[in-house]
């Protein structure tokens, strides 16, 4: 290694000669700075672009675990006769009966009549 200024102070057990040189360049054109700020920022970047990365892959995994464990659950219910196999098939839509012409109730003519006991029932209120 080569003797060196100090034109900037890094506490390290090894620093190469080019790793020193190029540092050296960055601190003799005042982008020192900046360039370490950007090695930040880039690190800073990558360990959240890995993070996701993990947590996409367990997303991943959680859900072949769930197909997995209901396609084990469909083959039980089939084997034991829990179910039929036309079940799993998507189902139709309940059919409404569809309404018909009728008479309308003709509400003028009312025939019938109220006891007194019908009427004691309700005296309470």
């Amino acid at each position: 290694m080569s003797e060196r200024q100090n034109a900037f102070t890094i506490k390290t057990n090894q620093l190469s000669d080019e790793v020193y040189n190029k540092l050296a360049t960055y601190a003799k054109s005042r982008k020192l700075g900046d360039y370490i700020s950007s090695l930040i920022l880039r690190d800073l970047h990558d360990s959240s672009t890995e993070r996701k990365a993990i947590e996409d892959k367990k997303t991943y995994e959680m859900f072949e675990h769930i197909k997995n464990e209901l396609a084990d659950l469909k083959t039980l219910a089939k084997t034991t006769g829990f179910v039929g196999n036309g079940s799993f098939k998507e189902e139709e839509p309940s059919k409404v009966a569809q309404l018909k012409e009728g008479k309308v109730a003709d509400l003028e003519n009312i025939s019938g009549s109220l006891d007194d006991d019908d009427l004691e029932e309700y005296s309470d209120f």
